[in-house]
């Protein structure tokens, strides 16, 4: 049992169990602050000896698959990467061990089969999970050898080259489809810069047609927290206008599940001849447009929802979008 006592204005927690690795002592500003971390201390130290603490890198993988990667809005990307990387030779090095050394060696295995910046946001992903494990399942595990890991030949966003004509044969493919929801997807896109998950999450009961707002919600990255968030975006005039011609006004704005809204896009851009043309690319060519419109920073960030100018700023090759 933990010794809880007073410590000047604050309390401190005395872990007394033996063979326990870490801090002995913790001062708190209350009583049930302490009380909490010493039982969480002594939890960790029991499902340690259950067997419940993580071994390898693999059993982390399993463990955050079935946990907090659930609630993220990139679950399956992350999913499948985790999987693969547990699957590999370093899913069974045992987590007390693992160095940056072997994460090199992953690393430029990776890079013999895919680009740099898949690799850079497997990595992203890795750290993460191995934060995770080591805050909230008790891993002994010093720091985190990810996060020291550079690689290198990653570049800043993908600059689309998209013409007009370009986007004409990609309206043409949509119109193409036996749902119309795929085309006005793809026109919103366009006209707002918001991403795919937002546009699908829209109400109308959400769009305030006074004053050209609309609450979108999203979840969080998992770097940051797991819960969503609400943030309030104009709406251009063009988009505006397009909303305005929609004969349902009643619940969903597009009636679109994510894995149509994919299906739809790939098939329609494949027979445009845009293999190489991502959905996501619709969001840099419409901020794109937005610079070349000559909206400011203050504005555009506004509609997109980048929270600081640097991210910004990876999207403001106009110059790419203005072919015609």
């Amino acid at each position: 049992m933990a010794t809880i006592r007073r410590s000047g204005s604050g309390w401190q927690a005395l872990i007394r169990r033996k063979n326990y690795v870490g801090p002995r002592s913790k001062t708190f500003p209350s009583e049930y602050l302490a009380r909490c971390w010493a039982k969480a201390v002594e939890e960790s130290a029991a499902d340690k000896k259950r067997g419940k603490i993580p071994i390898t890198l693999k059993d982390a993988i399993v463990a955050y698959i079935n946990g907090p990667l659930l609630e993220h809005r990139s679950a399956d990307y992350e999913r499948y990467a985790l999987q693969a990387m547990a699957s590999s030779w370093i899913g069974d090095i045992p987590l007390k061990i693992l160095e940056i050394r072997h994460l090199a060696i992953w690393r430029d295995e990776r890079l013999m089969k895919v680009k740099p910046n898949t690799v850079m946001r497997e990595l992203r992903i890795i750290r993460v999970l191995i934060d995770w494990v080591r805050d909230e399942k008790g891993v002994e595990i010093i720091g985190n050898p990810a996060r020291s890991l550079k690689v290198r030949g990653t570049g800043d966003a993908i600059m689309p080259f998209f013409t007009r004509d370009d986007e004409r044969r990609l309206l043409n493919g949509l119109r193409e489809l036996s749902n119309p929801e795929h085309l006005k997807l793809t026109k919103l896109a366009l006209m707002t810069g918001f991403r795919r998950s937002e546009l699908l999450s829209m109400n109308w009961e959400n769009i305030d047609k006074n004053r050209s707002i609309i609450h979108l919600k999203r979840k969080n990255c998992a770097a940051v927290q797991n819960s969503g968030e609400v943030r309030i975006a104009p709406i251009t005039d063009g988009a505006m206008k397009f909303l305005r011609g929609f004969k349902n006004k009643n619940g969903k704005v597009l009636n679109l599940t994510k894995g149509s809204a994919r299906y739809g896009f790939d098939r329609a851009r494949r027979s445009a001849g845009l293999t190489n043309l991502r959905f996501h690319d619709l969001r840099h060519i419409a901020i794109s447009r937005m610079w070349s419109d000559g909206m400011n920073a203050l504005q555009i960030s506004a509609c997109s929802g980048h929270r600081d100018l640097k991210m910004l700023m990876r999207y403001s090759h106009y110059q790419l979008s203005l072919g015609h």
